[in-house]
């Protein structure tokens, strides 16, 4: 076997533009009840609108892109939900691992030259862009599969959520 390399480079392919300045403004999975609209722009010079082709059909697209305010990593971190418990970053969607890749599926609102409309993404302004790609529904949803310590934490949430109260009227007199 050859000897492979131990660094990679990668370049941004663009710069997203979502007016959103802190982390704490970009939401871990966003819902998209709220309309949002940002801005992947393709850097010039490279030939992107010919990448582009053919792209305008699909309704979504996933966004491969680097969390460039991270400069460490951990093996461990505790996740915005459940109990405040560590788990293996791998296990986890969090900021902090070895190589900071984020990736995100987002709403393809529309393209105009080398800047995508984007819908609710959460990526902070100037995040870099490396790849994107079709969302493909036959390929990319697998509603069935599991969750590991998520279903878990999600169980428990059920089980503790306040139960409502059904009140029943009568107009009957006693």
């Amino acid at each position: 076997m050859s000897e492979l390399p131990t660094t990679l480079s990668l370049e941004p392919i663009g710069y997203i533009r979502t007016g959103k300045q802190v982390k704490f403004q970009a939401l871990h999975q966003p819902s998209e009840q709220q309309p949002e609209r940002n801005i992947l722009e393709l850097v010039p010079g490279h030939n992107y609108e010919q990448a582009l082709r053919d792209l305008a059909g699909f309704s979504r697209v996933w966004l491969i892109w680097w969390f460039h305010r991270n400069t460490t990593w951990r093996p461990q971190v505790i996740p915005p939900r459940g109990p405040a418990q560590r788990r293996g970053v791998f296990a986890t969607r969090s900021p902090h691992r070895p190589n900071p890749l984020g990736l995100t599926p987002v709403q393809l609102i529309a393209i105009e030259g080398r800047r995508l409309i984007l819908g609710e993404c959460d990526l902070v302004e100037g995040t870099p862009v490396f790849d994107l790609k079709p969302y493909v529904p036959a390929y990319d949803s697998f509603p069935e599969a599991c969750a590991g310590w998520i279903e878990e934490v999600d169980a428990l949430t059920r089980r503790m959520a306040p139960r409502s109260l059904a009140n029943r009227f009568s107009s009957a007199p006693r």
